[in-house]
């Protein structure tokens, strides 16, 4: 039996680090997934900032789940040089944070690139990465992504197999329909690589709904995690039920069109944890 642990992109709920921290208080949530302080990036922050930000994190006893890099959310004939050196500046952050694991993407096509091409490019950009990261002692997690290389189970598959498990996966079941890829079959393909998972949903037309109230087939897939594995799994909640602070930055904002409305990020976000912790109840009842 797994040992659901939650985590949280808190910056959903405020770009205000204090804010985020204290509304994971009264979620009854010690652990996040760092990615916007204070309105920007942490990949922004100086050392300063971010030992200041580490420092009120072990303050309210919260630690750090992964990092939320922008890592491979570029094309594959972008600043790759640029990207290699922001790397090493998130792993100097990972450092001060005392936090390992980055979640990164497989880069988007240049224009017109054929399948084969776009493959072979991905698959070179991710090893220098992987060399880097093997060098300061990180893990890079692999989330599937709309219009990225491993934006299928099949094709993430792939990269995973590639890399010989030096490569992990964040398993975003929310992520498959949202681009018209099928959830259902997604953690018995890459189950195996499975490192964390992020919880949103997304019915079938697109459209971003509450967890467990779309087509990510989160019952049936904590369900599985929950026989397969023993010991903790951390669920980072990222539900992307209201825009917020960044989200332009991370998405396509004219791709995320909701069914549900809310009157703040926080009643929105809370109702997203109830969500979630009604479906982890559910499936041991």
């Amino acid at each position: 039996m797994a040992e659901f642990i939650l985590s949280a992109f808190a910056d959903e709920i405020s770009p205000d680090f204090g804010e985020q921290i204290d509304s994971l208080e009264r979620l009854g949530i010690n652990m996040i997934e760092l990615r916007g302080v204070n309105g920007k990036s942490f990949t922004e922050l100086t050392d300063r900032e971010a030992e200041q930000a580490a420092s009120l994190l072990r303050s309210r006893g919260i630690s750090l789940s992964a990092l939320g890099t922008p890592i491979g959310k570029i094309h594959t004939d972008g600043d790759f040089a640029s990207h290699k050196k922001l790397l090493e500046r998130i792993m100097e952050l990972g450092e001060i944070f005392e936090c390992r694991r980055l979640r990164v993407f497989s880069f988007y096509p240049a224009a017109g690139i054929p399948r084969g091409e776009f493959r072979k490019a991905v698959y070179g950009m991710l090893s220098e990465l992987l060399d880097a990261a093997d060098k300061r002692g990180f893990t890079l997690c692999h989330e599937n992504e709309k219009g990225i290389y491993g934006q299928s189970p099949e094709s993430e598959r792939e990269l995973l197999e590639m890399f010989g498990g030096r490569l992990r996966a964040v398993l975003d079941n929310g992520n498959f329909p949202f681009c018209g890829e099928d959830a259902s079959g997604a953690y018995e393909t890459l189950k195996d690589y499975v490192e964390y998972m992020h919880i949103k949903d997304c019915d079938s037309d697109g459209i971003i709904v509450p967890p467990g109230m779309g087509n990510a087939c989160l019952a049936d897939t904590l369900a599985k995690i929950d026989a397969d594995r023993d010991g903790d799994f951390i669920l980072t909640v990222e539900p992307h039920l209201m825009m917020f602070t960044g989200l332009s930055s991370l998405s396509d904002t004219d791709d995320i069109k909701h069914k549900y409305s809310f009157s703040s990020s926080y009643e929105a976000f809370a109702f997203a944890v109830e969500e979630l912790r009604k479906i982890i109840n559910g499936i041991r009842s």
